[in-house]
């Protein structure tokens, strides 16, 4: 929304507030003071214009236990043990002498000053508050602190409801912690409410070690019967002090909270980061969001041995650019890159390598330039993204003729492709990487068609896919041949699909893809614009085909 619609909607908003006199029609914008989480209801304030937040716990002690760390666990700050202490008078007679096996019971009630009938306010969250169209991630980041939220619709956790299963939902999140994070997590508490009126909210933090920075994460999550939202604070430990953290956290719980309103919605049209690393694939994973998106340690570089296969490159660009990544990603003196640059690349060299982004294209101001860029795992290296090499076309056959070093990253997770005017149609090298999870090709060529994507049938755990050989300024069709797309049946967790082709000529495969979440079908003029029947996407939340909104859940949004 733009900020002149943003000021008009509030000046709306202020005359019919302004007009409406009793409390239940007073726009309410709400200020810092607000956000942050009492233990006293708010004066003053009407139902709708408060949030009440309500845990009810109980706790069996055991050895070892003490009151203190007990309220630190379960109220995130160990001087509520005196409320501990009050609830529980009838079993705990002194504080300091706790038994092993006493049953320990507590109720606590939170509240902000502001409701879901209230306005978030841009001056007050300070333009920190970002809602993701697509995958959570945390890059987009301003000290000291930012709150992401989004909405993805429909509620995925009723056959694994984390707020019924609490314990065994916090020993996941520790598992997934020390698998993904190692040591680089610490601090990890938990907490769960119910949102009085509106449904369930579970959440945790922790701190994590980036390298250079230290973290404290927050993530939130709210449901009812059909509908969940997320939100999470990303704080710089060493610029937020314990209020602005505090004041982090209100925002966070009431963006949860806020979200779960069917007025916004947007579409969720990519897996999460890290959705196959733990139990909740519908739940976004912070721990590998920010391994990914925060940790500035170095890859693990595996060591070389005398039987490790060396890699004969057919694309020496291609092999200079991957070198320039990973010698940023291994943290490389000069004179250890020097070293790695003279000596042969092995397979273990790519050991860890699970994202490739690859694009080629002319130059926008010089036709007779043309450039490669490579960027690995996400790989930011003096503030620049990515490795890149640019020459004169009269120099050379082409920076890239062919995909088939592609095949030498075999653990890959993530590929993603951009090729404009390429002499480049085999595409089947890519039917090696079985791991797989998205897949990306947007290949824009006037004079060249592919013949066949049977490939895809060998990337049985993807996840993602999106083919476009087409686009509106190019006029390209690129995928114009392919009429069967019945190979997809080999892939049966495919969820997100984009299709920008137009000729395929039945859909049945669709039937044999059962977690189809969202799928959009997309042409230039001139293709058939074959759709598929709804009958074949019962789980689908998200459906447009050829420009029509088929099936956009919990009615009108936005992507």
């Amino acid at each position: 929304m733009q900020k002149g619609v943003k000021l008009a909607l509030k000046a709306i908003i202020f005359l019919v507030s302004f007009l409406c006199v009793p409390m239940h029609c007073y726009a309410y914008f709400g200020k810092n003071e607000d956000y942050f989480l009492e233990i006293a209801k708010p004066a003053n304030r009407a139902e709708g214009h408060y949030l009440e937040f309500v845990n009810e716990e109980t706790y069996t002690v055991k050895t070892g236990d003490t009151l203190w760390e007990i309220a630190e666990t379960y109220w995130g700050n160990g001087a509520y043990y005196r409320q501990i202490v009050s609830d529980n008078r009838d079993v705990v007679s002194e504080p300091r002498l706790l038994m092993p096996g006493t049953e320990l019971k507590w109720k606590k009630k939170l509240y902000t000053g502001v409701g879901i009938e209230d306005y978030i306010d841009d001056d007050v969250f300070r333009g920190d508050l970002l809602l993701e169209a697509e995958a959570f991630e945390m890059k987009e980041y301003t000290a000291p602190y930012t709150i992401f939220a989004s909405v993805p619709y429909a509620n995925d956790l009723q056959e694994a409801d984390p707020y019924v299963h609490w314990e065994e939902f916090q020993r996941e999140v520790k598992a997934c912690s020390s698998k993904v994070c190692g040591e680089l997590v610490s601090d990890i508490s938990f907490e769960r409410y119910q949102v009085t009126g509106i449904g369930s909210l579970c959440g945790y933090s922790f701190t994590f070690d980036a390298g250079d920075t230290e973290y404290v994460v927050m993530a939130y999550f709210c449901y009812n019967s059909t509908t969940k939202s997320e939100a999470f604070a990303l704080c710089d430990k060493a610029y937020c002090t314990e209020k602005m953290l505090q004041l982090a956290k209100g925002k966070a719980l009431y963006a949860a909270v806020r979200y779960l309103d069917p007025g916004v919605y947007y579409v969720k049209a990519h897996e999460y980061v890290g959705a196959e690393d733990w139990k909740y694939p519908q739940l976004r994973n912070p721990f590998t969001d920010a391994m990914h998106s925060l940790y500035t340690g170095p890859l693990v570089q595996t060591e070389n041995s005398s039987e490790d296969e060396i890699i004969q490159w057919k694309e020496p660009e291609l092999e200079k650019l991957v070198r320039e990544e990973l010698a940023a990603l291994w943290q490389l003196t000069p004179e250890e890159k020097q070293a790695f640059m003279e000596r042969d690349m092995t397979v273990s060299d790519l050991n860890g390598i699970e994202e490739l982004v690859l694009s080629y294209y002319p130059d926008d101001h010089d036709a007779t330039m043309e450039s490669l860029y490579v960027q690995l795992n996400g790989c930011e290296e003096n503030g620049k993204w990515g490795a890149e090499v640019s020459v004169e076309q009269s120099e050379t056959t082409g920076l890239l003729g062919t995909l088939e070093d592609l095949k030498n990253f075999r653990g890959l997770k993530r590929l993603e492709i951009t090729l404009h005017n390429s002499s480049i149609t085999d595409l089947s090298c890519i039917g090696e990487l079985v791991n797989l999870r998205s897949l990306c090709c947007r290949i824009y060529s006037v004079e060249k068609q592919v013949e066949s994507v049977d490939f895809l049938g060998s990337l049985v755990n993807l996840r993602e896919l999106y083919l476009c050989g087409t686009s509106g300024g190019y006029m390209t069709r690129f995928f114009e041949n392919i009429t069967d797309l019945s190979v997809l049946r080999n892939c049966p967790h495919l969820a997100y699909l984009g299709l920008i082709m137009g000729n395929v000529e039945s859909y049945d495969f669709m039937g044999d893809l059962p977690e189809i979440y969202y799928i959009r079908l997309a042409s230039d003029v001139g293709c058939k614009e074959v759709v598929p029947e709804e009958e074949l996407l019962p789980n689908a939340c998200f459906i447009e085909f050829f420009d029509e909104d088929v099936r956009f859940e919990c009615g009108e949004g936005y992507d």
